[in-house]
This record gives C-alpha cells, structure tokens and sequence, in this order.
C-alpha cells in the first residue's frame, strides 16, 4: 500500500508540472506626440536688381545678406540686390531642413529672352531650428546667369518652391 501511495504521489507531482503555466500576459500603453504645423511666409522676392551688360557672358551673385558680386556683367547703382526672406513658425526648438531649386528649374524670362538663377543659398545654416518660441527667419540668394549680349528689360521668374520640413 506504502507502495501504490508513493506512486500516486510522484504521479501528482509529475502532472502539477504539466499544468505548470506555459504563458503569461503584461499590459502596456500606447503614446503619441502631436507636434504643431510647420508654417513658412514669404516676407519678400528675390531681386538681382539692375544690371548693365559688358559683352561678356558672367554672373550676379546675390548674397544671402542682399550683398551682390558680378562677374562679367556690371552692377549699376542705386538698385541693390534683395534677397527672398521668410519666417518659419512651428513647435518650439524643433530642427527643420530648406529645400530650394535645383539648378536649371527657375529661369528669368522677358519674352522670347532669359536668363538661369542657379546655385540658390540660404541662410540659416547647416542646421536650422525654431527657437524657445517656435520662431525662425531666414534668406534666400542665388546666381543668375547673364549672357553677353543679353537683351534689355524687366526679367521674372515664374512662382518657385522653397520648401521645409521637420527634421
């Protein structure tokens, strides 16, 4: 008898294994963090400003501080350079990045006439962020191509992006 209860109380102890617990289950949550609108106003155009032709195909480097440089061409005073400035409002402290137009998207026309503006620069350097308020300001330049012969006249460009996006 010793025997046959011994047996049933190893047999009970193998069968409790069986119904050990096999799983287990944990809670958790879900989080988000809603940021607001980046949002970008254009303060002002960009203008090379008024330029003489030499004979000599060149260029006019507008600074983003409305400096201007010619090379080839000649600049002719009063009409100084502006370049095209925006504010940028978003969630405070956050990075963003500029993108502006490649070269060969924006051309200057005045009729059956134009010119290229390339290499197009701003200036809120190589890691802009909002600051503690959510508030940024920067400018845009570029180069403009002028031929050597190029016809007199008013040149514009159609509508071009400048684009930013949170980092």
């Amino acid at each position: 008898m010793k025997k046959l209860l011994l047996f049933a109380v190893v047999m009970i102890a193998f069968t409790a294994a069986t119904f050990a617990q096999s799983s287990d289950t944990e809670q958790t949550t879900a989080t988000a963090t809603i940021i607001g609108p980046l949002a970008l106003t254009k303060i002002s155009d960009m203008d090379f400003g008024t330029i003489a032709v030499t004979g000599t195909a060149g260029t006019v480097v507008l600074g983003t501080d409305n400096s201007r440089t010619a090379v080839g061409p000649a600049l002719v005073p009063p009409a100084a350079g502006v370049a095209a400035s925006f504010t940028v409002s978003g969630e405070a402290s956050r990075a963003f990045t500029i993108t502006l137009p490649a070269n060969g998207d924006v051309t200057l026309v005045n009729g059956a006439n134009s010119m290229a503006a390339n290499d197009f620069v701003h200036s809120a350097g190589g890691t802009p962020s909002l600051d503690g308020t959510g508030a940024a300001a920067f400018t845009v330049g570029a180069t403009l191509v002028v031929g050597a012969a190029q016809a007199a006249g008013v040149y514009t460009s159609a509508n071009f992006p400048v684009t930013i996006n949170y980092n």
